[in-house]
């Protein structure tokens, strides 16, 4: 379990069940800037790779003599700018790999159009790079210089696009094509890659890395969210293949594959192979290092991901963009698997109803997410006001027969002053018969939380739900509190849910006089201080939801105390 579905859970239950919650949760890591200089790129050049290294995989004729290839290529670098409308595209023709890739409708923290592409030390491996066997030959085919070509084309249904073409062959046998179709607003792009040995059609396959990342946007530390890679086949969507270097499900997925790629919290970059039952995806990790700005000191290398897809001469397809769950169902091949609500079947459907209630609210009550939000946890609160109301006055309850019963209890206790099993066991016997005979259910606190047990997955959906919209990404609320998804810049919400939580807590607690009853609720207060630290780099949305989350149970707390006021008073006097 991820450690943010155990920090909600326990987030989840302070504000539920009170100070009987004890564990807080482990404050997560950082999340990862991605950045690049490997081992795997910055390897020794070397001359181009003998020819009998070359795999004698055969898709044409063995026996057929191809004519004599003549070299092409360019005569230096060159830049080719690619602009659909949503996404704007920056190519380069070395290798016929990608420079850029902005977003017209999303902005970095500059304010300019947002770059899914991270910039590392050495720049020799670049999205849209070919991998093949053996590497050396990948080495030489993405270090070529690529003639290139543009061309408008149409659709069978009329649509308009651009498309590039990148050829490449270096006089000897060898033949490289590359193609991406750019559509007019359209999400996806169409690729063709064709790797050609003297006759011999190889199996390529087309990669995307070192790392993804949205450069200049809200991808540092708060989001509580770690990137990976997903695979998308009949099993199901696995995500986080690779999680901080580690290799989850294998390196390598085989077969009807339907998407793979890289994720972060906001932003994805997928192949969408024509041809599933066909596919090889693999992933593998690079040391890189990043660029930093003048005067900062040296970086460490990161591990980041390469995932590459295997592209047969039914091409494939490609998505770079938001994981916007309503347009990635439009576009359609499953592609809104990709937006992780969460690892658990059960869980996942309450996290993507809960969100597409969220949706519902801001599109026909409150146009402000900061005010749907409230809306959202005020619903939330009312549908489950008869669960919370009866465990929390069973609780109380509880609390208050065993605080009357406790003179009793230390009666039974000093009559048998000789510490063996045998004084033990009549102690026992005798003080569960006080029970009996007082009617008291020594269990009552214990079952009234029961109730509560089955509100987790609710409130665990609600966490997921924040931590994954995109549409809450750079959103306002009011005043200071400018983006929703970022850590509030003032601190005030984590505040006033830390100051909301305190008086909860008081007022929840029963009035003591033992000693010991006494330190266990002084242990108790200081659990708002620490939730409130935890807080403090958390999204300024899920923070509101606490924060209004607390409020309400405050005004509840108040309800069931006037519920079991008699019983606390005969508590006091006893």
């Amino acid at each position: 379990m991820e450690k943010r579905l155990i920090l909600a859970i326990v987030l989840s239950a302070a504000v539920m069940i009170g100070w009987w919650a004890i564990f807080p949760p482990p404050k997560p890591e950082p999340k990862p800037v991605p950045p690049q200089t490997g081992e795997e790129v910055a390897q020794p050049e070397r001359e181009p790779a003998d020819r009998a290294e070359r795999p004698a995989e055969v898709t044409q004729d063995p026996g057929a003599e191809p004519e004599p290839a003549q070299p092409v290529g360019a005569e230096m670098q060159e830049q080719i700018r690619l602009d659909n409308g949503i996404a704007e595209v920056v190519f380069t023709n070395e290798g016929g790999s990608v420079l850029a890739w902005t977003l017209a409708n999303y902005t970095g923290e500059d304010g300019n159009r947002l770059n899914l592409i991270p910039e590392f030390v050495d720049n020799r491996l670049r999205p849209l790079a070919i991998e093949i066997d053996p590497p050396s030959l990948a080495e030489e085919i993405n270090a070529a210089l690529f003639r290139h070509e543009l061309e408008t084309v149409y659709g069978d249904d009329g649509a308009e696009g651009q498309k590039v073409n990148f050829e490449w062959a270096d006089g000897r046998g060898l033949e490289v094509r590359k193609s991406f179709t750019f559509w007019d607003r359209e999400w996806l792009v169409d690729v063709e890659v064709e790797v050609n040995d003297r006759g011999r059609l190889l199996p390529a396959r087309l990669s995307w890395g070192p790392g993804f990342s949205a450069r200049g946007g809200t991808k540092e530390k708060g989001t509580h969210y770690y990137s990976g890679s997903g695979v998308w086949n009949r099993d199901g969507l696995v995500t986080h293949l690779k999680k901080r270097g580690a290799t989850v499900k294998g390196a390598e997925a085989t077969g009807d594959v339907r998407w793979a790629g890289l994720e972060d919290q906001y932003f994805a970059a997928l192949v969408v192979p024509n041809e599933q039952p066909l596919v090889t995806a693999r992933w593998r990790g690079v040391e890189v290092l990043p660029i930093v700005a003048p005067g900062e000191d040296e970086p460490d290398e990161l591990k980041q991901s390469v995932f590459s897809v295997s592209v047969t001469d039914s091409g494939a397809q490609l998505y770079v963009g938001p994981k916007d769950y309503r347009m990635l169902a439009r576009v359609g091949h499953e592609l809104e698997g990709v937006v992780w609500f969460s690892s658990n079947g059960f869980l996942y459907q309450i996290t993507k109803y809960l969100f597409f209630g969220l949706l519902w609210i801001h599109d026909h009550i409150a146009a402000n997410w900061g005010l749907a939000i409230i809306l959202a946890t005020l619903i939330l609160r009312v549908l489950l006001f008869p669960v919370n109301q009866y465990s929390m006055v069973s609780m109380k309850r509880a609390q208050l027969q065993m605080q009357r019963l406790q003179p009793k209890i230390k009666a039974i206790k000093a009559k048998y002053k000789k510490k063996d099993s045998q004084t033990r066991a009549k102690v026992n016997q005798e003080t569960m018969e006080l029970y009996k005979s007082e009617g008291v259910n020594p269990m009552g606190g214990i079952t009234g939380c029961l109730p509560m047990l089955a509100q987790f997955p609710i409130l665990i959906g609600f966490y997921n739900m924040l931590t994954v919209a995109i549409e809450i990404r750079g959103e306002p609320f009011f005043g200071w509190i400018q983006d929703l998804s970022r850590q509030d810049p003032l601190y005030i919400t984590p505040l006033l849910m830390g100051v909301t939580m305190f008086v909860q807590q008081k007022m929840a607690m029963n009035k003591v006089k033992d000693p010991q009853q006494l330190q266990q609720q002084r242990m108790m207060m200081f659990m708002p201080i620490m939730f409130t630290f935890i807080c403090i780099q958390m999204p300024a949305g899920m923070v509101l939801y606490w924060f209004m989350n607390n409020i309400l149970g405050i005004g509840q707390q108040w309800l069931v105390n006037r519920t079991t006021g008699r019983l606390e008073a005969a508590a006091q006097k006893a």
